[in-house]
């Protein structure tokens, strides 16, 4: 009987061994599991952070694209509204809603422009338009809205079409010698398209 118990002890020995190996083993591949996972979500962190910092940095240039050109089409506009704004003082009287049309106009073909070769999207050029006819002409958004939508459905030849592409020609020059030709002055559109006629 002595034999029999140690022999079933024996037994139960080797199956308790044979578990702990099997427990082991399960461990084992459940850490290489749980590393291989983590692995991966490392990976894929790297690579989110990756594209944020990509994007970001796009975002960064696009932003200080923007602000350049932004810069550069509010001194293009006070610079042309100098002369302008001292015969008419008053911009916002109701009877001068043909002037503040055919300024904008012009500027909007001068920062169209300047939006377009500082390499901006078209959205952020509306943008600009929308910013500097605002600040230059008070103009609600409604108006500017207005504007820039007679200036985008023009028709070739017109009136508009000349104001629109007399502002980038304007600009233009402008960019290159940081002065703007008295023929192509937003004084001189003025007076060509009968405004002060």
């Amino acid at each position: 009987m002595l034999a029999a118990t140690i022999h079933l002890l024996e037994v139960i020995l080797l199956a308790l061994i044979g578990l702990l190996g099997h427990r082991l083993y399960a461990l084992s591949s459940k850490n290489e599991q749980k590393k291989a996972v983590s692995d991966q979500v490392e990976h894929l962190i790297d690579q989110v952070v990756r594209r944020q910092k990509t994007s970001s940095a796009g975002l960064s240039d696009n932003y200080e694209l923007k602000m350049d050109s932004l810069k550069s089409a509010q001194v293009f506009a006070g610079m042309q509204l100098i002369e302008v704004k001292r015969e008419f003082s008053d911009l916002q009287k109701e009877q001068l809603d043909w002037l503040r049309e055919a300024i904008s106009l012009y500027l909007i073909g001068a920062i169209d422009f300047i939006g377009k070769q500082s390499k901006c999207g078209t959205k952020s050029r509306k943008q600009l338009i929308n910013l500097v006819l605002k600040s230059n002409l008070h103009l609600s958004e409604d108006h500017a809205a207005a504007y820039f939508n007679e200036a985008l459905h023009r028709a070739p030849c017109s009136d508009n079409d000349h104001m629109v592409r007399a502002g980038a020609k304007a600009a233009k020059l402008w960019l290159k010698q940081k002065t703007v030709p008295s023929d192509f002055s937003l004084r001189a559109q003025l007076n060509d398209w009968g405004v002060f006629a």
